[in-house]
């Protein structure tokens, strides 16, 4: 089945009813098929204020897709050519001059861009997978540890397609430890080194780690770095932090 028509957590119990099935499923942002794409940021669940604006959906240009954006009540229902134009919009996310990224793209673009000024969302260079596809009515934080569960197996399936579909030896950045955790799992084979500290809090034994490794997956290799704090939750200067010891953990030519 494919992932826009996909109802697997829509109205049931196990995810707490959590699923809003009008926001059609967004397995990644960006073209991950770019002939120039080199690195992916991976995250947990698009954001319900990608599709709404207090509580009322944006206008179509300022959004993601929506079933009302082809007279759809359902997603099983959706066409060919549906199919296509939703595919086409979360692939020009980042491209559209008429709308504004998500707030959390702009403080992952700067991370990003300074450990190399060649990888940029804009640029195709960097694309964005998530863990679940779809988004919530609450915040993932806000969510039942159960509820988190049933939705990231659920979602397993497509997670693995996407990341099937990236080219040999593309970089990925994992946003939180959680995105570490699942990359962990059969058939999924991850080699780490130790961990890294990558600044010193304000309160003792506070700070933010950073792990190196290798994700294998069929017969594809991936590097892998991955931080202990969401870039959401960074402040700028944090954030600085983080972009330094990326780029010290990759060779300048990278």
């Amino acid at each position: 089945m494919t992932i826009e028509m996909c109802q697997r957590c829509v109205g049931s119990h196990a995810c707490d009813n959590e699923v809003v099935e009008e926001c059609l499923p967004v397995p990644f942002f960006g073209d991950i098929s770019h002939p120039l794409l080199k690195v992916v940021t991976v995250g947990l669940n698009p954001a319900l204020n990608e599709y709404y604006h207090d509580g009322v959906p944006k206008t179509r240009n300022q959004r993601l897709a929506m079933l009302a954006d082809y007279k759809m009540n359902a997603r099983a229902a959706l066409r060919d050519t549906d199919l296509a134009d939703v595919k086409a919009r979360r692939e020009r996310y980042f491209n559209a001059s008429d709308r504004n990224w998500h707030p959390y793209f702009e403080k992952m673009e700067s991370v990003v861009n300074r450990v190399n000024p060649a990888w940029s969302y804009v640029r195709g260079t960097a694309a964005h997978l998530d863990l679940v596809a779809c988004a919530t009515k609450d915040r993932w934080s806000e969510l039942a540890p159960e509820t988190k569960a049933h939705l990231v197996e659920n979602c397993r399936e497509h997670f693995l397609a996407s990341l099937s579909s990236l080219p040999n030896g593309t970089i990925l950045l994992c946003d939180g430890p959680r995105v570490m955790i699942q990359l962990q799992n059969p058939p999924l084979r991850l080699e780490q080194e130790p961990a890294e500290l990558i600044n010193i809090g304000r309160e003792p034994g506070r700070g933010d780690t950073g792990w190196i490794g290798k994700l294998f997956f069929d017969d594809k290799e991936f590097p892998v770095r991955a931080w202990s704090s969401q870039v959401s939750q960074l402040s700028a200067v944090w954030r600085f932090d983080l972009a330094f010891w990326l780029s010290e953990t990759f060779p300048q030519t990278a």
